[in-house]
């Protein structure tokens, strides 16, 4: 695992973290050569080189303590001891962290390791403790002194925010870590002030006229503005120098509405509920489209709402965007959905949009005998056919039903709400008015249709193979219709 994916183990959400090199502390004992001594001897050497090591641990700890402490971070302090192996041996709290954390002395927070991972946030303790031996693991390559910010879980169940430094103490002989220091102090209140200024700031960019509102007396602050908003006659009241700018600039159809949702208590209610409330209006003054949001701004410490955002947006970019992309939308499905000829659906919509979709009826119907027509008036008087039946078939039915051409002469009609009734009615209106259909310098040439329904709540892809049975009874006589219910 390299530096930095250490680091970014951390700022996944978690905290952030950082990395420099330390002022090394080299007034410290040196060590004795064991191999400069008889063999006899060497034992006690060793034990003197150990008790050597151990002073020098001392040393350093007390030297980090008062550096730390004279760079003004005394609010939490723990230092953790490794063998030559680089097994954790000990692990130690000061009392200014339990002080910190609301614990009350050694036996409510014991000099534990375990004690240290059940102060972190849960949702967040599996991270932090990995990056925690992540670090130790690669401690060589990473500089002495290491910075993090992350939350920690007081006894009550508050969470706070801390910022610390954490230093690697490593033996001088072999570069093994010797002991880890941590201190930190909790800049909550700083955090906080600097998140809630991110959002305000957030807040100025995005908007192109906002304000921040005190619930308690509706005095608020501007954070964006404009120069129609500089115009209005400004009133302490946010409500009112709200309606103000409606008066000012908002189109006359819009005000109305605009005044109904200008209430406190009604916003109120609705950020309590969904957590903002909106409403789009057009401003005169500056010949666009506006969205007006209010949302949560912050709470007090009870949960109450203590501020809230109002936003207005300029929404016409996006709406004249959205207007296009549904021309194109149109324009490509008219290519791709609708038959050239009849210019109604072809038989690809029904594949890709109608098959499984659940309907009242299915009706399959064609043009009787349409090789004579094509015979006596030839494929131009036949396409001509086939374009006003389309037309016809189309302007009998509502918008929400459809009708389609299935191929050559022959068209199938969906219908999503109608009776069995309705449904034979409609059959039956349709095979007169087919027969009022003239072929252009044609009179003579009169057509039929003969049409086969199924009927019933079902998918429109079971429907079809009982509308083409009804169909083939009808074609036996022609100029019919048959329905068949399932």
């Amino acid at each position: 695992m390299d530096k930095s994916s250490v680091a970014d183990s951390i700022n996944k959400g978690i905290g952030q973290f950082n990395a420099e090199d330390s002022v090394e502390i080299d007034d410290l004992e040196p060590l004795f050569d064991v191999s400069a001594y008889p063999e006899e001897q060497r034992e006690i050497i060793i034990e003197c080189n150990n008790r050597i090591d151990a002073a020098n641990s001392k040393y350093r700890i007390a030297k980090i303590r008062e550096d730390m402490f004279a760079n003004g971070l005394k609010a939490g302090m723990y230092f953790c001891t490794f063998d030559r192996d680089e097994n954790m041996t000990g692990f130690e709290f000061n009392d200014e962290t339990r002080q910190m954390l609301g614990y009350d002395g050694l036996e409510d927070l014991p000099n534990e390791f375990d004690s240290w991972v059940k102060t972190l946030v849960p949702e967040e303790r599996d991270a932090i403790v990995r990056l925690f031996w992540d670090s130790v693991k690669m401690h060589r390559e990473l500089p002495d002194i290491t910075h993090a910010t992350y939350r920690m879980q007081k006894k009550d169940g508050n969470i706070i925010w801390v910022t610390g430094a954490g230093r690697f103490i490593r033996r001088s002989d072999d570069g093994s870590l010797e002991i880890y220091m941590g201190c930190y102090r909790d800049i909550t209140a700083q955090q906080e002030l600097e998140e809630h200024l991110k959002i305000i700031e957030a807040i100025g960019k995005v908007f192109n006229f906002s304000l921040f509102i005190d619930v308690s007396d509706m005095s608020y602050r501007m954070i964006s503005t404009n120069e129609y908003v500089e115009m209005v006659p400004k009133d302490p009241d946010a409500i009112q120098f709200l309606k103000n700018n409606v008066d000012a600039s908002v189109a006359e159809s819009f005000r109305q509405s605009l005044f109904d949702w200008l209430n406190k208590d009604t916003i109120l209610a609705a950020i309590e509920e969904h957590g903002s409330t909106s409403m789009e209006f057009y401003s005169e003054s500056a010949n666009r489209w506006f969205n007006g949001v209010f949302m949560v701004g912050d709470r007090g410490e009870d949960g109450s709402l203590a501020h809230i955002v109002y936003g207005c947006i300029d929404t016409t970019d996006a709406k004249l965007q959205n207007l296009a992309q549904q021309k194109m939308i149109s324009e490509f499905e008219t290519e791709l959905y609708v038959d050239s000829l009849s210019q109604i659906r072809n038989r690809k919509f029904l594949d890709d949009k109608l098959v499984f979709k659940p309907c009242m009826a299915v009706v399959m119907a064609d043009i009787d005998l349409f090789k004579q027509v094509n015979d006596t008036v030839g494929h131009r008087g036949g396409d001509e056919a086939i374009k006003k039946a389309a037309k016809m078939l189309e302007q009998s039915v509502r918008k929400d039903d459809v009708v389609i051409r299935y191929g050559g002469d022959e068209f199938m009609m969906v219908f999503f709400d109608i009776t069995r009734e309705d449904l034979e009615h409609k059959l039956s209106k349709l095979k007169s008015a087919v027969k009022e259909i003239s072929i252009d310098n044609h009179p003579e040439v009169k057509i039929t249709m003969s049409f086969g329904g199924a009927y019933g709540t079902e998918l429109v892809n079971n429907m079809i193979a009982t509308a083409d049975k009804a169909l083939y009874e009808s074609k036996k006589k022609r100029d019919t219709f048959t329905v068949i219910e399932i």
